[in-house]
């Protein structure tokens, strides 16, 4: 039986290839894992893991993947069920899948505007670093705007982007990550978030994952953890 964890990561992983594919990056699944041999954007993990049960094959395999990166990469334990340390991994953070089932809209929250073209995908994603996610790499290409799976979305201020997330259709469920803010309206925005979410794929439920205080207003929010996640890092920079 699939769980509502496993069509988060289903999502989620979907979203993975819609990134890397922007830049013709692809992954390969093996041993439990999806893997990915090439350097990612960054914020983005090189090994996914798919099952919470074929740990010993997994850890196998990380080894494996950290010797022919030979640099920092980061995992994401999908089912919080490794322990990385004893190869050089620390942990970075915790976090859980959430999920949200379709709703009514209650209210209508200021409009945001998809982001369709690269100027605009520029400005987005300089924001988007501006307010949480600092980086001199660039992680979205503008190939990803042509894929009709993908939504990202912004709010304006006169002529500035003060809000943004990411949407991501797969299968059953939407995805809504990348979610950020430049005010003190932390609440209202991510309520707004969740609406341009819903409605670039109305009537199914929305799916992410979340930690600390955007964990605790999602589920305020109407979100409900589904499942544990840990996201661990090698930093050998």
């Amino acid at each position: 039986m699939v769980s509502k964890a496993d069509l988060c990561l289903a999502n989620n992983l979907d979203w993975y290839r819609a990134v890397l594919g922007a830049f013709g990056l692809r992954g390969e699944v093996g041993d439990g894992l999806w893997t990915c041999g090439d350097r990612v954007p960054p914020y983005h993990s090189n090994a996914i893991t798919l099952s919470p049960t074929k740990t010993r094959a997994q850890y196998a395999a990380i080894a494996r993947l950290a010797t022919r990166l030979n640099r920092g990469f980061s995992v994401k334990d999908s089912f919080a069920a490794l322990d990385l340390s004893p190869l050089g991994f620390n942990l970075l953070f915790d976090a859980r899948w959430i999920w949200r089932e379709p709703a009514d809209r209650t209210e209508d929250p200021a409009p945001w505007t998809g982001v369709t073209d690269p100027t605009t995908l520029r400005a987005w994603e300089a924001a988007w670093r501006d307010n949480g996610s600092p980086t001199d790499q660039p992680v979205f290409a503008a190939p990803l705007l042509a894929d009709s799976s993908v939504g990202l979305f912004a709010a304006w201020q006169s002529d500035r982007i003060v809000a943004g997330c990411a949407a991501n259709r797969s299968g059953s469920v939407v995805g809504l990550s990348n979610f950020f803010t430049a005010s003190d309206t932390a609440a209202t925005d991510y309520a707004a978030a969740i609406e341009a979410a819903a409605g670039f794929a109305p009537g199914l439920p929305v799916v992410g994952y979340e930690s600390g205080a955007t964990l605790d207003l999602a589920e305020r929010l109407g979100f409900q953890p589904v499942g544990e996640l840990r996201v661990w890092l090698r930093d050998d920079a």
